[in-house]
C-alpha cells in the first residue's frame, strides 16, 4: 500500500522495484523534502479530496481499465457502485445540429437513470454535462488539470453545479496546471468510467476520436451521430461507423440498446461470485484468450492457432453463453 511504500528503506524499495536510477533517486529526494502536515494542510486548503484503488469508492470500471491511476483527486460525490455512466464527447465547435443533440441525448439519458460523464471542454463537452443538470441528472467532468482548478475558467458556474451534481475528478494533483499533454491522456478515463461512449460531432483529427480509441481498447461499446457526407464536423463520426461503431439513428433506439448491457458489466465481482460455467476444451482454450480490454478475431486466431471456421463457432457459443461479447465489429471482450 502507499503507506508502507512511503515508509520502506531505499534498499528495500531498490530490490523490490524496477526503476531507472533517475527516477529512484528523485523518489528518495522527494520524500526527504516532503512535509507530510504542510502538504496535508495545502491540500485541505483546496478543498479536494482523495480516492486510491485500495478503497471500495473506488469508480469500479475504471479500477478494471489496464492503466487506471493508483488515485484520484475529486471534488463532490464519486458515482455509486451500481450507478450506470455513459461518456459523451465531440467537437469544440459544434454545428446547431449537434449542439441540440448532445443536449437531447443528454437530457434523456438522465430522465431515464444514467449519468453523463465527459471532459468539462467548450462545445460538445459542456453542452453534454449541461444537458444532464437540466434534467436533475448526476454528471462526472474529467480534467487535464488538479481537480480545483476550473478549466476553461469560463464555465465557472458550469464546475460549481457539477461539483453540487456529480464531481470533477483528475488523476493530476491539486493545483496542477492544464498542460496540453495531460488532455489525450484524461480521455482513457473519460471511457474508462463509462459503461458506453458516445461520440457527437467529431473531425477526422478529433480528440473525441481518441477517447473512442481508447473505449474500443477497453471493452466499450462506442455510439456515433451519422451526419452529411459534405460536413467536415461529420467526418470523424462517420468514419467511426464505417469501422463499427453503432450509428445513433433515433434517441429511443439508443436508449433501448444501452439497456441491453450485461449485467455482469454493471455490477462488481461479488455480485456475481458463485456463477459457474462448464466450457468444454475448446471453448475453455478460446475463453482464455480473451481479456477486460478488446481483442480482435485475428489476435485471438494468432494466439490459440485455430482454424477460422472453427474459432468463429467457439466464439459464438461463448457469446450465447455471455462470457463474451461483440463491443465492436469483430472484437471481443470478457464479460465475467
Amino acid at each position: 500500500c502507499a503507506r508502507a511504500i512511503y515508509g520502506a528503506s531505499e534498499q528495500a524499495i531498490t530490490e523490490a522495484v524496477s526503476l531507472r536510477q533517475d527516477i529512484r533517486e528523485a523518489f528518495f529526494q522527494n520524500r526527504k523534502d516532503w512535509n507530510l502536515d504542510q502538504a496535508y494542510a495545502h491540500f485541505v486548503e483546496r478543498k479536494t479530496s482523495i480516492v486510491t484503488m485500495e478503497e471500495k469508492s473506488y469508480p469500479y470500471l475504471l479500477k478494471n481499465i489496464p492503466d487506471a491511476p493508483y488515485a484520484l483527486y475529486y471534488r463532490g460525490t464519486l458515482p455509486g457502485e451500481k450507478e450506470r455512466c455513459v461518456c459523451m464527447v465531440g467537437a469544440r465547435r459544434p454545428s446547431g445540429y449537434g449542439e441540440r443533440e448532445a443536449h437531447d441525448i443528454s437530457y434523456m439519458l438522465s430522465r431515464s437513470g444514467y449519468s453523463v460523464v465527459s471532459g468539462m471542454a467548450l462545445g460538445i463537452d459542456g453542452i453534454s454535462h449541461r444537458g444532464a443538470l437540466d434534467a436533475g441528472g448526476r454528471t462526472y467532468a474529467f480534467l487535464g488539470c488538479g481537480a480545483d482548478v476550473c478549466y476553461p475558467k469560463r464555465h465557472r458556474s458550469l464546475y460549481d453545479a457539477i461539483v453540487e451534481h456529480g464531481a470533477v475528478l483528475s488523476e493530476y494533483p491539486p493545483g496542477s496546471p492544464p498542460v496540453p499533454e495531460h488532455f489525450p491522456a484524461r480521455n482513457r478515463l473519460i471511457s474508462g468510467i463509462s459503461m458506453q461512449t458516445v461520440v457527437i460531432e467529431a473531425r477526422t483529427k478529433s480528440g473525441s476520436l481518441i477517447t473512442a480509441d481508447f473505449a474500443l481498447e477497453q471493452g466499450r461499446d462506442v455510439y456515433a451521430l451519422p451526419g452529411r457526407i459534405t460536413d467536415p464536423l461529420s467526418q470523424g463520426t462517420n468514419r467511426l461507423i464505417a469501422q463499427g461503431a453503432t450509428p445513433i439513428l433515433s434517441k429511443e433506439g439508443l436508449l433501448s440498446d444501452l439497456s441491453e448491457l450485461p449485467e455482469a458489466m454493471m455490477l462488481p465481482d461479488e455480485f456475481c461470485a458463485g456463477e459457474k460455467m462448464r466450457l468444454e476444451k475448446e471453448e475453455l482454450l478460446v475463453y482464455s484468450c480473451f481479456d477486460f480490454y478488446a481483442k480482435s478475431i485475428a489476435e485471438v486466431r494468432e494466439e490459440c492457432d485455430m482454424p477460422l471456421s472453427d474459432l468463429l463457432s467457439v466464439v459464438m457459443r461463448l457469446c450465447a453463453y455471455g462470457v463474451v461479447r461483440e463491443c465492436f465489429k469483430n472484437y471481443y471482450i470478457r464479460t465475467r
